[in-house]
C-alpha cells in the first residue's frame, strides 16, 4: 500500500471537525469565553458608527419648531431656523483646518 492510498482510504473530515472535536473541553471553554467579548465590541463599534453617523446627517437641524394649526411654520419660526442654520454652517467653516487650494 503507497502513501497516496493511505491518504485516500481515510475518512474526510470537515473543517468544522479539524477545529472543534479535537480540542480539549479546557480549549472549547476558553474560545467560548470570547463570543461576549465579540459581540460587545460589535455592537460598541457599531453604535460609535451609527451615532457619528447620525451626528453628521443631522448636524444642522438644531432644536424643535412649534408648528401652527393651519399649514406650515410660522414666518418668524422659519426665519429664525435660517438665522440658526447659517450660524452653525459658518461655525462648522470656522472649526475647519485650512487646506491648500482653496478647498
Amino acid at each position: 500500500m503507497t502513501n497516496s492510498e493511505n491518504k485516500d482510504s481515510a475518512p474526510k473530515r470537515s473543517l468544522w471537525q479539524k477545529f472543534w472535536t479535537d480540542k480539549s473541553p479546557e480549549e472549547k471553554k476558553r474560545i467560548r469565553s470570547f463570543v461576549p467579548l465579540f459581540l460587545y465590541t460589535f455592537a460598541v463599534m457599531y453604535g460609535v458608527i451609527y451615532l457619528s453617523i447620525l451626528n453628521t446627517v443631522n448636524r444642522d437641524k438644531v432644536g424643535t419648531t412649534v408648528k401652527s394649526w393651519f399649514g406650515g411654520d410660522k414666518p418668524e419660526v422659519v426665519a429664525a431656523r435660517e438665522r440658526d442654520k447659517q450660524a452653525l454652517k459658518d461655525s462648522f467653516k470656522g472649526l475647519r483646518k485650512r487646506v491648500s487650494g482653496g478647498r
